[in-house]
């Protein structure tokens, strides 16, 4: 019993912190011209934007294949380095060396992507809390948030993230 909720706990917190972080960071990524305009000049904003527009796909595809599972989500940015590089991985679609996400993956994550998610997940998060002030967790908010997510972060990027993640579950399917 301590066993199963234990698992229950573990399922639970790993998906809602890494589908916060994912959600953060894509009203971030929208959302980028809102503090900083975007000029010619702007080299490394534009580097880690595409870093984590190209990471947040496969972070939303690896949770709902977890969820789809019953299982917790790896957390990519801490994923490769809590495992021996000796053994193989626990997710073999996430291994770089039998596939080509795992290899995708983590040549993002050390091209920069390791930093760049989490930085426009805190933009992102500064962002709702300059927006909404401390009371983000009443209902009113809440429904103001789901309203800005849909004006904030452009269709065209929605439909970018959802084609991504179904891809990345598609592409693990097979190889399972």
């Amino acid at each position: 019993m301590v066993e199963t909720l234990r698992r229950a706990g573990s399922f639970l917190v790993s998906h809602l912190v890494t589908g916060a972080l994912t959600v953060l960071a894509m009203y971030g990524v929208g959302n980028v011209g809102l503090v900083f305009p975007a000029s010619i000049t702007d080299a490394m904003m534009l580097y880690s934007w595409v870093l984590t527009v190209i990471v947040l796909p496969i972070q939303a595809g690896v949770q709902v294949w977890s969820a789809i599972r019953l299982e917790p989500t790896p957390f990519l940015i801490f994923y490769y380095f809590q495992h021996d590089a000796a053994n193989n991985l626990p997710h073999r679609f996430l291994d770089p060396v039998r596939s080509r996400i795992g290899l995708a993956t983590v040549v993002i994550l050390l091209i920069g992507g390791i930093v760049a998610w989490p930085v426009y997940s805190l933009y992102g998060g500064w962002l709702l809390i300059a927006r909404f002030g401390l009371r983000l967790f009443s209902l009113e908010n809440i429904i103001l948030f789901v309203q800005a997510m849909g004006i904030g972060v452009s269709a065209l990027f929605v439909a970018y993230l959802a084609l991504a993640s179904l891809a990345i579950l598609l592409l693990q399917w097979r190889r399972r």
